[in-house]
């Protein structure tokens, strides 16, 4: 499908103005002590994999924590392939829209509610982690890239092929949304979608430095 190269290139300047305003930002900070984490040694792999998925989850409020077994679960899963087997699997699943390893991971229920009964799956979590093992280059399942894709097709005339994203389609919709844009980052794409909705909802503790949110609060 033909796209407009204007509005590409008003999408990519968009995309780059917000990668660099984050740059300061709380989140930036946060996401680089996350980076350091993943890189280092742990001789006990469990526990390696197990501290990764408590720090993205307090980070990035996935809720897993407040599953009963839910962090262990998913550690549990994940530690039966090395980090090299996952990255291969999560660039095949971004490349060809298909693994069949990948989308069992993201199927499955992991942890308990209050009355002992598995009924969540933890797709934004893992997509998350597999964000960090492949050094940014994974698409981010969360609500705020949710609200925001589907504003950014339109206003941008994306023909992805996909109105809206699930946490069925949302590696194919997110690569196709990066790929047509001639972005071909997730890291600036994802940056992006969360920062817009962040701006739109007022929501500023992560978007600013420590400094600079406080200087705002202070300001009134």
């Amino acid at each position: 499908m033909e796209q407009n190269s204007q509005d590409l290139l008003d999408f990519r300047i968009k995309v780059d103005e917000a990668y660099l305003d984050l740059q300061s930002s709380h989140y930036a900070k946060e996401k680089a002590f996350i980076n350091r984490c993943f890189h280092m040694d742990k001789h006990n792999l469990f526990d390696k994999v197990k501290l990764r998925l408590h720090l993205i989850d307090s980070l990035y409020s996935t809720q897993m924590s407040k599953r009963y077994y839910g962090i262990e679960e998913l550690a549990e899963a994940l530690v039966q392939y090395s980090d090299e087997e996952l990255i291969n699997n999560a660039n095949q699943y971004k490349n060809n829209g298909k693994n069949e390893f990948l989308e069992k991971l993201f199927y499955e229920k992991y942890g308990y509610n209050s009355i002992g009964e598995k009924e969540k799956k933890a797709v934004s979590l893992i997509s998350k982690y597999l964000y960090f093992l492949t050094s940014y280059q994974f698409p981010i399942y969360d609500s705020l890239v949710k609200i925001a894709y589907p504003k950014v097709i339109k206003e941008y005339n994306i023909k992805t092929g996909y109105t809206k994203i699930t946490d069925a389609n949302f590696v194919q919709a997110l690569s196709k949304l990066n790929q047509l844009s001639e972005i071909n980052n997730f890291e600036k794409l994802d940056n992006y979608l969360w920062y817009s909705q962040k701006l739109e909802s007022n929501s500023f503790s992560l978007i600013f430095s420590k400094e600079e949110h406080l200087k705002k609060i202070k300001l009134g």
